[in-house]
């Protein structure tokens, strides 16, 4: 139900109004995106981010716009938040968002641990035939780790031909995953090696170009013993027996 409903001046085939919270982010753009290619039946989508990105130009669909700054106010009567920033973003502001009525769209998975708040992976509950319950006001919800998703279709789609008794998987994290600096660092990391000079090391405490590691260096957050605990505990609380 649309922000509009819920206060009595629209009805359930009103179109939505949207927000994205770290518009700026790569994982924000790809958002957006998707939201353009899939036809998300929006009448605004707002981007918002931090101070250091207020004023870029972006676009959605053909319409150009800004990026505005995360507050109430640009947050009003908005129908869906999603957060696609880091874990510190999403923690400082979500609160803001749900108080202003917005269905919130963690895929920063800082509100895992948060009391109330639902994981969700909608391909594998199409899989395993899971249906949750819709509600006029649902919690707040938590995306599944990309590769929770795939070991749980794997598994699910092995499992209908033999019973699986034990899984294996290494599971490569790109370093886009540590958003810009992480690309940025990495390209620096690429120049730098291929130039014979010192390699820049303040977001992954190692080399990571042209190189596959079992651990980032030290300082590194979120470090790979954190997104394997991640994986392995989405997988469980979805995908279980």
């Amino acid at each position: 139900m649309t922000q509009d409903a819920k206060h009595g001046e629209a009805g359930w085939g009103s179109l939505f109004r949207a927000a994205i919270i770290g518009a700026g982010t790569l994982k924000g753009k790809e958002v957006k995106d998707v939201l353009t290619e899939r036809n998300f039946p929006a009448t605004d989508v707002r981007l918002l981010d931090d101070e250091e990105q207020l004023g870029t130009l972006e676009s959605v669909g053909d319409e150009p716009t800004f990026l505005q700054s995360v507050s109430l106010e640009h947050l009003e009567r908005v129908d869906f938040a999603f957060f696609a920033c880091d874990e510190a973003a999403t923690l400082a502001s979500w609160q803001m968002a749900q108080s202003a009525g917005s269905e919130i769209i963690d895929l920063s998975f800082a509100l895992e641990g948060e009391k109330g708040v639902m994981l969700r992976a909608p391909w594998l509950e199409a899989e395993f035939g899971i249906v949750p319950p819709v509600e006029l006001k649902t919690a707040p919800v938590v995306v599944a780790h990309p590769a929770t998703v795939v070991l749980g279709l794997l598994m699910a789609r092995a499992n209908s031909v033999r019973k699986v008794k034990q899984m294996m998987a290494t599971v490569m994290e790109p370093a886009s995953e540590h958003g810009k600096r992480g690309m940025d660092e990495l390209h620096d990391q690429t120049v730098n090696l291929l130039s014979f000079q010192q390699m820049p090391t303040i977001v992954f405490g190692s080399q990571i170009a042209f190189n596959i590691v079992p651990e980032y260096g030290e300082g590194s957050k979120p470090t790979l013993a954190d997104v394997e605990k991640r994986i392995l505990n989405h997988y469980q609380r979805i995908v279980g027996d």
